[in-house]
């Protein structure tokens, strides 16, 4: 499975750091909104993102923003710190209900939490790709894509 853009769609992307999905995403997409609670890397990510007028910031923890939102992406993307996404994270995005999901994880076990409650929202798992970027280590990126 791939996850492909067009300039129909809308995103959201959630912990969006500095920008660097958004920055590569932007380009391709009809409106972006991304979430970070950082400060600093809300600073980075407004000059990262400076040239496009369609994607939109709100610095704010997940969990603050996602239940006012009123959109309905077409794909969502997290990228959440290892401790994983928010229960109140979990029930705004059964809500906004995004057609797809891209889940990036530092965590295994917090991954797992979350997919399963996502499964129990009606998402369904499409793939998970575990990418081994620290080599010798415990430690596994995972990319999972669902579906609504």
């Amino acid at each position: 499975e791939n996850l492909s853009f067009s300039t129909e769609m809308n995103v959201l992307e959630l912990y969006a750091g500095v920008g660097l999905f958004s920055a590569f995403i932007a380009p391709h997409v009809n409106t972006l909104t991304a979430v970070e609670s950082s400060g600093s890397a809300c600073f980075d990510f407004a000059i990262n993102l400076d040239d496009f007028d369609n994607v939109s910031l709100y610095e704010a923890e997940a969990e603050d923003v996602m239940p006012a939102l009123e959109i309905h992406p077409d794909i969502l993307i997290i990228d959440p710190p290892r401790a994983g996404v928010a229960n109140a994270v979990v029930d705004a995005i059964g809500k906004v209900l995004p057609d797809r999901i891209a889940y990036i994880s530092c965590d295994p076990a917090t991954l797992a939490r979350d997919l399963r409650k996502l499964l129990e929202k009606g998402f369904h798992l499409e793939s998970v790709t575990p990418f081994d970027m620290f080599p010798q280590t415990a430690h596994v990126e995972c990319m999972v894509l669902m579906s609504n």
